[in-house]
């Protein structure tokens, strides 16, 4: 009996932490994967599956509160949740065909990475 808890324990947990969280507008933290380090803060809204984040103070050709990315919330087989261009693209890899990293974000972590 314990070891059935335990394992509905354990899925429980990894299903709970793996899904996108209810619609509404929420604060990121905005990171950047060339250099692995997290710079700012950005808003990110969600409906649904569909996505919104917004550019934070100190990016250079956009002014903080633009649209900086959009997209449909895809879970790549990593578990990491892309940012994808529309519902028929599902990608194989973390990069794009021209080799660029999809923006993914970290619901867990609260953090928008993008390349």
């Amino acid at each position: 009996m314990r070891i059935h808890l335990l394992i509905f324990f354990l899925l429980f947990t990894q299903l709970s932490f793996a899904q996108i969280p209810k619609s509404g507008t929420y604060t990121y933290n905005y990171c950047d994967m060339e250099y692995n380090h997290c710079i700012a803060k950005c808003k990110v809204v969600i409906k649904g599956t569909k996505i919104w984040v917004y550019a934070p103070d100190g990016l250079t050709g956009i002014k903080e509160g633009e649209l900086y990315e959009e997209g449909l919330l895809y879970k790549h087989r990593s578990g990491k949740w892309l940012i994808v261009s529309n519902a028929k693209e599902k990608p194989t890899e973390l990069s794009n065909k021209s080799g660029d990293p999809y923006a993914w974000i970290d619901f867990k972590r609260k953090r928008f990475w993008t390349f």
